[in-house]
C-alpha cells in the first residue's frame, strides 16, 4: 500500500508537466525554437524545428533549410537542405526559391535527380493519407515549375484534383497547363484525377498507405 501511495503521488508530480508538453501551442513552441537558437543552443532548436516541420510548419521547414546547409544544430548535409529547400520553395516560399541554386551547386546531377524522387512521394502520401488537399496543389506546382523533370501532364493531373478537392486557386493554374497538353491525353488525365479524387474521397484518411 506504501509502494502504490508513493507511485501515485510521483504520477500526481508530473502529470501536469506531461500535458503541458502535450498541450503546447505549436506557435508557442515554435518561438521556443527561436528563443533556443538565439541564446546558441542550436541543438535543441533543431529539435523543435524538425518536429514542426513534420508538421508542415512552414517557417521550420525554412529553418531547417539553412540549419542543414550551414550545418548548424546537425551536420552539414546538402542532400537534406535541398529537400528542405525545395519544399520550402512549393509553400512559396521566394527566399528558398531564390536559394535552390545555390543548394543544386553542391550536388551533382545524379543526387539532385535522386532526392527529387522524394518530393512527390512525400505530397502523395500526405495526401493520400492525411486527406492534406494543399498537397495535391503542390504536386501540380512542383511538376510544372520545380522537377528536375518537368512533367506538365502530371502538373495537370495534380491541379485537377487539387480543384476538386477544394483548392480553387489551381483553376486557371490547371487550364494554363492544359493548354500545353494534347486534347485527347487530357480525356484520360481527366479520368485518372476522377479516379484519385474519388478514392481519396472515400478511403482516403484512414492511416494506412495508398497506392495509385
Amino acid at each position: 500500500m506504501i509502494f502504490f501511495s508513493k507511485i501515485l503521488f510521483i504520477f500526481l508530480i508530473y502529470l501536469p508537466q506531461l500535458f503541458s508538453q502535450e498541450l503546447i501551442d505549436d506557435e508557442i513552441f515554435y518561438k521556443q525554437g527561436v528563443e533556443l537558437y538565439d541564446k546558441g543552443n542550436f541543438k535543441e532548436s533543431f529539435i523543435v524545428f524538425f518536429n514542426l516541420s513534420e508538421k508542415g510548419n512552414k517557417d521550420a521547414i525554412y529553418n531547417l533549410s539553412n540549419m542543414y546547409f550551414e550545418g548548424v544544430g546537425t551536420t552539414q548535409n546538402f542532400n537534406k537542405s535541398l529537400e528542405y529547400t525545395w519544399l520550402c520553395s512549393l509553400n512559396g516560399n521566394k527566399k528558398c526559391i531564390k536559394k535552390l541554386k545555390k543548394v543544386k551547386k553542391k550536388l551533382t546531377e545524379e543526387e539532385v535527380i535522386k532526392i527529387s524522387k522524394g518530393i512527390p512521394e512525400k505530397l502523395e502520401k500526405d495526401f493520400l493519407t492525411n486527406n492534406d488537399i494543399i498537397s495535391a496543389f503542390k504536386l501540380g506546382y512542383w511538376f510544372e515549375k520545380f522537377s528536375p523533370e518537368i512533367d506538365f501532364e502530371k502538373s495537370y493531373l495534380w491541379y485537377s484534383v487539387s480543384v476538386s478537392a477544394g483548392v480553387y486557386k489551381a483553376m486557371k493554374l490547371r487550364d494554363r497547363v492544359g493548354e500545353l497538353i494534347d486534347k485527347k491525353k487530357i480525356n484520360e488525365l481527366q479520368a485518372e484525377a476522377n479516379e484519385i479524387f474519388t478514392k481519396n474521397k472515400y478511403f482516403g484518411n484512414k492511416g494506412e498507405d495508398n497506392d495509385l
